[in-house]
């Protein structure tokens, strides 16, 4: 099939006609001034005739070429193509500059594990079962303290010495119900011998027993009263050591008022300690009791482990988090109660492949894309089946193998109309 040639537009062949008619001008002109000068100069003027005549003919043409070249259109600029970094064909392959391969991070598919780990702030604490509160039954004032924090105690150690009427009174009340008892009892005996010998009245005897109960009620319930108030006599009240440990915690001071209920002492034992751990929400539909924890401690060298107790059953409202009590599974000595820890709960059992959440990109607003390296610089984009993110990482369900490598930063350069999973 023959190219068809395109004539030259309107405009050009009316500027080459006049650039044409022009030119037949000039050389009428030149033939006339020729003729004239001819006459004048005889012979010589032929010679000098027939050298004017070629350069005229050398200046139409170059004044006619000329004007072609003015009227034709100038030559078309090859557009220069852009330099493209990337390149994709059907299939989804991404071809990248070297360069550019440069500034992805690229790693490859760990094999799926079940110990996947949930890792959150925690403190040590001292056992709750193995804690005792020292505290004040009835408003006193605070006269001595014998206990500071730190020091080890012993079952009946002295802690501190106060003053209280409410406890001079209590020990008032156990002497009057002891001595209402004795007169009760006396008169409870005199009718008894009456009736046995027949002089007395049953009534009587009745009353004067019902009497003798009520008293012994009377004094039951004062003693119950004055040993809540522990050691001392009088006013005086001295709080002693439940248990042997260590002092935790002090709020007694020399001169306080106290009221009743108040808390002075908080004792622990140093060989009894656990550790309670604040976990998100999200994470705790996967922690079971008996869940095994790794602990770390910047303080201390060497690993920790241990296993969930159980689990709190309400949150916080702010941090929303619930706290986790886990059991050491052998004592340190070098653990104080307070101090910052970090542990990491084993969330499932069931094996799953995790890879980072920034590998992911999601196409069509529902679509979740990895990109997967088949070679130096070929890149394929690949979509993929996904869980629930926890912590910075996603559960692979299909669409990736282990080993295979993943771009796990950088993919919005293969591809910008992406979005990054958060």
């Amino acid at each position: 099939m023959h190219k068809v040639r395109q004539a030259p537009s309107y405009r050009r062949r009316q500027d080459i006609h006049l650039c044409a008619l022009y030119g037949v001008k000039m050389n009428k002109n030149l033939v006339t001034e020729q003729e004239q000068g001819r006459s004048s100069r005889g012979a010589m003027g032929k010679g000098m005739s027939t050298l004017a005549l070629a350069m005229l003919m050398t200046t139409s043409a170059a004044f006619l070429a000329g004007c072609d070249s003015s009227s034709a259109a100038p030559p078309p600029v090859p557009e220069k193509k852009a330099e493209k970094k990337e390149s994709a064909d059907n299939k989804g392959i991404v071809r990248l500059e070297k360069a550019s391969v440069k500034l992805l991070d690229i790693q490859p598919v760990a094999p799926a594990s079940g110990k996947q780990l949930a890792w959150a702030p925690a403190q040590v604490a001292f056992v709750e079962d193995r804690t005792a509160a020292v505290s004040v039954p009835v408003a006193a004032r605070v006269v001595s303290v014998q206990a500071h924090v730190g020091d080890v105690v012993k079952a009946g150690d002295v802690l501190a010495t106060l003053v209280s009427p409410e406890a001079l009174r209590t020990r008032h009340e156990v002497a009057a119900a002891k001595g209402a008892r004795e007169v009760a009892s006396v008169e409870a005996q005199r009718y008894q011998t009456m009736v046995d010998k027949g002089v007395g009245i049953d009534v009587d005897l009745r009353a004067a027993q019902a009497k003798l109960r009520e008293s012994n009620q009377e004094l039951s319930r004062a003693a119950g009263t004055a040993a809540l108030l522990g050691g001392g006599d009088g006013d005086r009240l001295v709080l002693r050591a439940p248990r042997a440990g260590v002092i935790a915690e002090r709020k007694a001071t020399v001169g306080a008022s106290m009221e009743a209920g108040a808390a002075l002492f908080t004792i622990g034992d140093p060989t009894s300690m656990n550790v309670v751990a604040q976990v998100f929400e999200s994470d705790l539909q996967a922690i079971r009791v008996g869940s095994p924890v790794q602990i770390e401690a910047p303080q201390i060298t060497g690993p920790m482990t241990g296993k969930v107790r159980y689990l709190g059953a309400t949150l916080d409202k702010d941090s929303r988090r619930a706290s986790v009590v886990v059991d050491l599974d052998e004592q340190n000595a070098a653990l104080r109660a307070g101090m910052q820890v970090r542990v990491g709960v084993q969330m499932s059992s069931q094996q799953q492949m995790m890879i980072p959440v920034t590998a992911v990109l999601i196409k069509d607003e529902s679509r979740s894309v990895v990109f997967v390296q088949r070679s130096d610089n070929e890149f394929e984009a690949r979509t993929v089946q996904l869980g629930r993110p926890v912590h910075g990482l996603v559960p692979v369900i299909s669409g990736l193998q282990p080993g295979e490598k993943i771009v796990v930063r950088g993919g919005l350069l293969l591809d910008g109309a992406a979005n990054q999973l958060l």
